[in-house]
């Protein structure tokens, strides 16, 4: 018989003696309710069968308790947290620098690398130093800002912000491109009547 231990999720189950309630709930190896009764009989019901009683939901009252084999029960439940955490996408933050004497071509090659990390499923994060002298420029960094987001295609998750010598700005998602209406020519009659 095992005692109480907590599993990979954090959650403790109190295991056979670690059971402190009297009266509770007994659920039996099958599922079926046996109703309530007291733990010291719930327990003798379970070493008959060479299972454990586990303490299921503790919150209820009485308690429910089952009738199971609690280390197979601990390595279900690891391997399904395994699997649920190897189903999960974990996203990274990227961040992208700029300068406020950044060119057009840098800004560009800057903006597609930063739809490459979006595309990814990467959320994007843009920043820009500014040094001394350069923080007379703050209207000039707003602009490449604005140059950059209108390159890249995605909007900003919140507008860039200056704090101290640092303006960062997060993407959020990408722009729908705008539909414009196409104009249509008018198909001239190839055949006048």
């Amino acid at each position: 018989m095992q005692e109480g231990v907590s599993i990979a999720n954090n959650k403790f189950y109190r295991v056979n003696e670690r059971i402190r309630f009297s009266p509770i709930v007994v659920i039996d190896e099958e599922g079926e309710n046996l109703g309530e009764m007291s733990t010291f009989e719930a327990r003798k019901l379970a070493e008959n069968a060479g299972l454990d009683l586990v303490e299921i939901n503790p919150t209820n009252r009485p308690p429910i308790c089952k009738i199971m084999d609690y280390g197979k029960f601990k390595y279900d439940q690891a391997k399904k947290d395994k699997e649920s955490r190897s189903k999960q996408k974990e996203t990274e933050l990227k961040e992208i620098r700029l300068t406020h004497k950044i060119s057009d071509h840098d800004i560009d090659y800057k903006a597609k690398q930063a739809r490459e990390f979006f595309n990814h499923g990467n959320k994007v994060k843009v920043s820009m130093r500014l040094r001394g002298r350069e923080n007379a420029f703050v209207n000039q960094a707003f602009a490449v800002f604005e140059k950059f987001a209108e390159k890249s295609g995605i909007y900003y998750e919140s507008r860039p912000v200056k704090s101290g010598n640092s303006i960062i700005g997060n993407f959020g998602k990408l722009r729908e491109k705008e539909k414009s209406d196409e104009v249509k020519i008018p198909q001239s009659d190839s055949q006048e009547n």
